[in-house]
């Protein structure tokens, strides 16, 4: 995108880089109200997403860039098995994301690309569980393998970031009353270097991401809750240069989750990004489908 503008210049790809940084941001690893909420062990669980993004402006430095825009397709695959672990409730999961990313800029052809982005392991274990007094305490490491579809010429629309990274995630779950629970969670994000980016190295500082989630039953089956999150950090340098500065995002989520039966649910999610220091201001949709057998 704002390598379309500059494409071969160094801020037209630092521009495009923070697009990139914060389209990968936005996509179904982050939690959904009362994901942290262990199920029975012995449970498997298959979900799909399927969402849908639109920019509502590009920044770079916390300044819009005039008549550019970004839109972001995803279809995501995510299996998960509960299982005991010495006498601890854990969870083994494994992430496949799929996107097409179509960016526009004045004066420049559309640039689009779709294919299969990096798969995500994790593995979640539960420090503190007890169903009586609702309340969960949670931890889990995941690792990203840069093993998606990507273009060192196009990384800001490429599925795939080609860097290994880490992502550490801290739960807390407490329940209040019959149906509402309150849930913070802290994420640390660490990356790996991608060494072809413009032909060049890129690193990234480490990310942090802080969210706040609450919901409440409407009805027996169904559920409404809403999603704060903030991410700081995320400094990208290359070649000693800073290229992109860190992040100050924030985000607001709503959404509506039915239980259809036992082994079915379905959820309904709009996004939207408050403020966004670099890359694209994103609002959209999001869909997820859950299979529990």
């Amino acid at each position: 995108m704002a390598g379309k503008i500059g494409f071969r210049s160094r801020a037209g790809a630092a521009f495009a880089l923070a697009c990139a940084g914060a389209l990968q941001a936005a996509w179904a690893g982050d939690p959904s109200a009362r994901d942290w909420i262990p199920a029975p062990v012995g449970t498997n669980i298959i979900a799909g997403y399927m969402a849908g993004l639109r920019s509502s402006g590009v920044y770079a430095a916390g300044k819009r860039a005039d008549g550019v825009s970004v839109d972001v397709d995803m279809l995501i695959y995510r299996q998960m098995h509960y299982r005991d672990f010495y006498g601890k409730t854990v969870q083994l999961e494994f992430i496949v994301p799929m996107s097409r990313t179509t960016q526009e800029a004045p004066g420049a052809p559309r640039d689009r690309k779709s294919g299969i982005g990096d798969v995500t392991l994790g593995s979640a274990i539960w420090l503190y569980n007890n169903d009586q007094t609702k309340t969960w305490f949670a931890w889990e490491p995941f690792i990203t393998v840069p093993v998606g579809r990507y273009d060192g010429s196009r990384p800001d629309v490429s599925p795939g970031k080609n860097r290994w990274s880490t992502v550490q995630d801290f739960s807390f779950v407490q329940g209040v009353g019959e149906s509402t629970f309150l849930e913070a969670i802290a994420e640390v994000e660490i990356y790996g270097r991608n060494t072809d980016w413009f032909g060049q190295t890129l690193k990234k500082d480490p990310s942090l991401r802080l969210f706040a989630l609450a919901s409440t039953n409407l009805t027996e089956n169904t559920y409404t809750g809403v999603r704060y999150r903030y991410e700081t950090g995320g400094r990208e340098r290359s070649g000693g240069q800073t290229v992109t500065s860190r992040a100050r995002n924030h985000q607001l989520a709503l959404e509506l989750t039915h239980q259809i039966n036992p082994s079915n649910q379905i959820q309904l999610q709009y996004i939207h990004d408050l403020k966004v220091e670099n890359g694209p201001r994103m609002r959209g949709v999001q869909m997820r489908y859950v299979y529990a057998f």
